[in-house]
């Protein structure tokens, strides 16, 4: 039960967090810090000290994982359910929202949520139809530039108007207006929404409808946002509006961990809260729960070296335990084999392998993991493959409960119309889009009345008539029965796990597997719903919840297998043993970010977000060889373990590889003289970024000196000469 005697279960700084009910509050939480513990006793104490009713409190996560577990941790705290309260992730509280207001919207409430997959589907189709070339205009960059204009709150209409890098003129930016008008256009007729737009629509909503935004705003008096240092502009948008009538606002995250800028989040909405939101409370969480001492100390080394970030130093009451090791290897196959042999070593030794983790920055670098693995027959499994969700078989079933909940999802029927195979052919399929695109109405609506095209022959007219039926049969169950139902219903009908079950390749007997999988995840579903909401689980309660799941929702702690993931997805987890491999120049930091200061500190934060996930031991390693291609490039250890006191490492010496590396700091005592200098004090510079400023202070030389360089827009920062240009250069 819910004691108040918060001291026996927090530290002062969370009790602050706890009590700090009303105003703007910035939580800066460190890793490991007990984030998640002061937001469910925030919560609790709202409930039971101010008697606040939980539907008037929104609490959003980063993952659905995360918004589980903190669901059910506070129950089990207050001893019953509050299921009225809202808490879930962005896009699931995004989709709650824009179904019950639909209303105002261009889409019904049961539109279809496009992923990748489906993305790609309809710009393919665009792109033929109107003859784009894919070679002038790109898919993958077009892509990121529709969800960059999302996020940005720029739909096609917006940017005809402007004269900004997002407008810009030139070719592509032409054929992207056109495309983008094309494919909101198209999205707009299948009744579906991809997942910026779940953000983009609800941020215009509360932007543009007053008597929506007052709603909500009254509604959630008290709001607490976590990790919000990965928030990007339309999120901010989102939460700026709906606080600011009662600014009873808490968001909570850890600038040194944004690590998703690549994917739009702005380090800006953590930065400067302060000055977003008026007399603003920070609480600092810096008692770190995870790690010892010497991991720490390495981690605060490491984010030291950042300018842009808020002051955090962490520290532990769990010992100095052992200090991390530093190791260096001849080349990438001996860096795998090595530390398969550490991790069997420590498995024999009682070690559970799901307590161990092996990062890298991309995920190329596995390769030669898996086979060091195999090899020494240790169980391992990848983090972030191929997700459950995402297989070719599920998308099918997948498109089958979509179009029996939304009739206008043209791209999902095309998905099944001859899936699994009843005889219907691309002629059939052509002719079925012509008249759709005839008479615009769906797909769905031309086999309602299949006998009166007379272009189709009657053997086609039959086999669609029959699969009109069967949907029509799908469709009536779907009104009324649990979604569990449904699924069997299908997959029983289309004879599915017989089909893949009677082929001879191991692939589609997986598939079948992964089919009686999909209906016992559904079937969990379905006894979590009826549970919580104690009425029958329906198709259109399960779509929203499959559509919104993520690779970090499925990492599962219950098997005992090694975990081989990126750095990126190692964020929110922890293992007592953390391997990272590959720490070198050009792959940690990133070659595709080490020409500006921005991405040299995302890369070091996310050098530092690996460090944090160990509790125990830390291993890092680089090599003095790489294969690339089909000839050996010779890489440098990273300039962030270079910039290192040796001293924070087991052995602590120095590896002579260190010494070699051009941005390493002279070791000798000769007095550099100013002429013997490529930068001068007083010199004019240019940086991308910061624009001209002048220098303050050389520390080295060359290119690689490390500069203090006054700006003429008023920063003040330390830069590595090769990121800058000098006047004549600029």
């Amino acid at each position: 039960m819910f004691s108040l005697d918060l001291s026996t279960e927090l530290n002062s700084r969370q009790i602050e967090v706890v009590k700090s009910t009303e105003g703007p509050l910035l939580v800066l939480a460190g890793a490991g810090s007990g984030k998640t513990k002061s937001i469910i006793y925030r919560v609790a104490w709202l409930l039971k000290q101010q008697k606040v009713a939980p539907w008037n409190i929104l609490v959003v996560t980063f993952t659905n994982k995360a918004a589980r577990e903190l669901q059910d941790r506070l129950e089990k705290l207050l001893g019953y359910s509050v299921r009225s309260l809202w808490v879930g992730t962005f896009h699931s509280l995004c989709l709650r929202i824009l179904r019950f207001e639909s209303r105002h919207l261009a889409f019904n409430s049961n539109f279809s949520i496009y992923d990748d997959d489906d993305q790609k589907s309809v710009l393919k189709k665009i792109y033929k139809a109107h003859g784009f070339d894919i070679k002038k205009v790109p898919l993958q960059k077009v892509m990121a530039y529709l969800g960059k204009n999302k996020n940005k709150l720029l739909l096609p209409e917006d940017l005809d108007s402007m004269d900004s890098d997002v407008a810009a003129s030139g070719e592509f930016m032409k054929s992207f207006k056109e495309i983008y008008r094309l494919y909101q256009q198209q999205l707009l007729l299948n009744q579906a929404l991809d997942f910026d737009d779940i953000l983009l629509f609800t941020a215009k909503l509360l932007q543009s409808n007053d008597e929506v935004r007052s709603k909500y705003q009254s509604m959630f008096r008290y709001i607490m946002i976590d990790e919000y240092q990965d928030t990007n502009y339309a999120q901010f948008q989102i939460i700026f509006q709906l606080a600011n009538q009662h600014r009873n606002i808490c968001v909570v995250g850890d600038d040194d961990q944004a690590i998703y800028s690549w994917r739009g989040a702005s380090i800006r909405n953590i930065l400067e809260f302060e000055r977003d939101y008026n007399e603003v409370k920070t609480v600092r969480l810096e008692q770190n729960y995870r790690s010892t001492m010497s991991i720490l100390d390495l981690a605060n080394a490491v984010i030291a070296k950042n300018y842009r970030r808020h002051n955090k130093l962490l520290w532990s009451e769990l010992g100095r335990g052992e200090a991390p090791e530093l190791l260096s290897f001849e080349d990438e196959t001996q860096e795998a084999r090595c530390v398969a042999e550490k991790v069997f070593g420590m498995w024999k030794s009682g070690a559970k392998l799901n307590n161990i983790a092996i990062l890298y920055r991309t995920n190329a670098q596995s390769r030669n993991l898996e086979y060091a693995f195999m090899q020494q027959k240790i169980p391992y499994v990848i983090v972030g493959s191929l997700y459950f969700y995402q297989r070719m078989e599920i998308k099918d079933i997948l498109a089958y409960l979509k179009v029996i909940a939304n009739p206008d999802d043209n791209e999902s029927m095309l998905r099944i119309i001859n899936e699994p195979p009843r005889g219907i052919g691309q002629t059939t399929i052509n002719k079925l889009i012509a008249h759709a695109g005839k008479y615009r109405c769906s797909l769905f609506n031309c086999l309602t009345y299949i006998e009166q095209i007379s272009e189709i022959n009657s053997g086609g007219k039959r086999k669609v008539a029959e699969f009109a039926q069967l949907m029509a049969s799908f469709k009536s169950l779907a009104d009324k029965a649990n979604v569990l139902e449904v699924v069997k219903s299908i997959i029983e009908e289309l004879k599915w796990i017989e089909h893949y079950r009677n082929s001879k390749d191991q692939k589609d007997i997986s598939r079948a597997e992964n089919l009686i999988e999909f209906v016992t995840a559904t079937s969990e579903f379905s006894e979590r719903f009826l549970r919580e909401n104690e009425r029958l689980p329906l198709l259109q309660d399960y779509l929203p919840h499959i559509a919104l799941q993520t690779d970090l929702d499925k990492v599962q702690d219950d098997q005992d297998t090694a975990r081989l993931m990126t750095i990126h997805n190692a964020k929110g987890l922890e293992f007592d043993t953390i391997f990272i491999v590959g720490v070198e120049d050009e792959l940690l930091p990133h070659r595709m970010s080490m020409d500006a200061q921005d991405g040299v500190e995302e890369e070091r934060r996310l050098f530092y977000v690996g460090i944090t996930r160990a509790k125990l031991k830390l291993c890092l390693s680089y090599v003095k060889f790489r294969r690339l291609y089909d000839t050996f490039y010779y890489p440098k250890p990273s300039v962030f373990i270079q910039e290192l006191d040796p001293r924070l490492f087991l052995d602590g010496k120095e590896d002579p590889m260190l010494q070699m590396a051009p941005r390493t700091r002279p070791k000798t005592n000769k007095v550099i003289l100013e002429s013997e200098k490529h930068y001068r004090i007083g010199q004019r510079v240019f940086h991308d970024e910061y624009g001209y400023g002048k220098i303050l202070n050389v520390d080295g030389v060359g290119a690689a000196a490390t500069l203090t360089i006054s700006f003429e827009k008023g920063t003040l920062t330390k830069i590595i000469g090769s990121f800058i240009r000098t006047d004549n250069e600029a």
